[in-house]
């Protein structure tokens, strides 16, 4: 019987659908191995046997059986372009089962197609099964889960969770934004030490599956999946831009300010007029804070609330900030104040001054000084303090093009009051972790 199975697929390999450009739709293409060779080999005996039995056998069927599959945990999601032929759909859920049993697989699902967007927000339909929740182990024992049917996990966040690994946060508080599935908060809090991580995502489906991964990791209790106003560092992971959310973070900051790490995809073909770094010139006319964050802000925002969820851990409350931090107001005369003052200009760190800085492009150059330029303004703004807030430019990483005219890249800001030592924020905020 599997010789002859084995001569019809010969005969009639599965089809796989082309796009124009004369590439395969599905990824990966490369040949099946032997043990899922051996699967498909029993799907279309199996199959094949049950529509037999219902007289609706076609040879051209097991033309658009899988010749390949993603397997996430106990569910397994077919490519878009399989169980195509109409007759499939007059065997009814039976023929789900069928397979389920043929790959000692649990769940069933397949593609409609993937989202253009970076959380990889798929489409799939559930075949067969109860749910689409499933678990993702990485590389360092982490335990992913999620719902699959709804988001899958992405590869090519590894290298920046690799490199968030090294850093050495012991006892900080960390604000993951647009956390998706965890893959940063968790690094923060099992490899780097961190003290505790608030988790931001503005989808219901991210959140559930940011607090089942903090249950299955057993660490629930430091990690809070919603905003909070008080963080030593903050990471904005989004890619194209997270610029909308800059104010955002920088209202996440502790009053001493902290360190925030910027993800952008950079346009690099068009050049800008350089900055000139040596004087400070009064910013563009502003309303106020709130104006400002309602206008150009998207939700998830850092609302305030009667119940800090981070008061209690960092042993303060609202009343004992209360003398540290003024309340703005809309009056014309807070407003005519806030436009008379000069902030200060972004700084450089000496170290990276003197080494990386010097050959970057002038559009990496200009996209620093203008994040660090605004995060000024918000920060001096958002405290309104007679000691000015000023932010430095500690480190830009590049992470390859993304087209032939953009660039991935994260940058790294050092934010605090002027009447701080940099050397002190250096030790605080830098120190590496050489534990991993």
């Amino acid at each position: 019987m599997t010789l002859a199975i084995e001569e019809i697929m010969l005969k009639h390999p599965p089809l796989i659908h082309m796009k124009s450009n004369g590439k395969d739709e599905r990824a990966p293409t490369q040949e099946p191995n032997t043990q899922e060779r051996s699967h498909l080999i029993l799907i279309l005996s199996q199959v094949r046997a049950l529509a037999s039995s219902k007289g609706l056998w076609d040879d051209e069927m097991q033309r658009d059986l899988p010749k390949k599959w993603e397997k996430h945990g106990d569910m397994i999601v077919f490519p878009q372009n399989s169980f195509t032929h109409n007759n499939w759909r007059y065997i009814g859920r039976e023929l789900w089962r069928v397979v389920a049993e043929s790959l000692n697989i649990a769940r069933l699902g397949r593609k409609r197609f993937i989202g253009n967007d970076d959380e990889r927000t798929p489409h799939v339909d559930l075949l067969y099964g109860a749910n689409g929740w499933v678990e993702h182990v990485d590389d360092r024992g982490i335990r992913f889960v999620y719902d699959a049917s709804k988001r899958v996990f992405n590869n090519k966040k590894v290298p920046e969770m690799q490199r968030i690994s090294e850093w050495d946060c012991h006892g900080e508080t960390v604000v993951d934004m647009y956390a998706g599935l965890g893959y940063y908060s968790l690094r923060f809090l099992i490899c780097c030490g961190a003290k505790q991580v608030v988790s931001i995502d503005w989808s219901d489906d991210m959140c559930e599956a940011l607090r089942r991964t903090a249950e299955a990791n057993n660490v629930h209790d430091r990690m809070l999946v919603t905003p909070c106003l008080v963080a030593d560092r903050v990471f904005l992971g989004l890619v194209p831009s997270c610029r909308a959310h800059w104010l955002t973070a920088c209202k996440a900051l502790k009053q001493e300010g902290g360190m925030l790490h910027i993800h952008e995809v950079l346009d690099v073909s068009s050049r800008q007029i350089p900055r000139k770094m040596g004087t400070a010139k009064p910013l563009p006319k502003l309303q106020s804070v709130e104006e400002e964050g309602s206008a150009k802000e998207n939700k998830p925002s850092l609302a305030k609330s009667s119940s800090n969820p981070l008061g209690k851990a960092n042993g303060t409350t609202e009343k004992e900030k209360a003398p540290f931090k003024r309340k703005l107001s809309r009056s014309q005369s807070i407003v005519e104040e806030m436009e008379s003052r000069v902030f200060p200009a972004p700084k450089v760190l000496k170290d990276f001054e003197e080494g990386a800085w010097k050959s970057l492009a002038q559009p990496y150059k200009d996209f620093a000084l203008d994040c660090a330029t605004h995060c000024t303004r918000f920060l001096n703004n958002i405290h309104f303090s007679d000691t000015m807030y000023c932010v430095t430019i500690v480190n830009l990483t590049k992470y390859g093009s993304t087209s032939p005219k953009s660039d991935h890249v994260v940058l790294d800001l050092l934010c605090g009051l002027e009447d701080v030592p940099i050397e002190r924020m250096v030790a605080k905020y830098l120190t590496l972790n050489h534990a991993q």
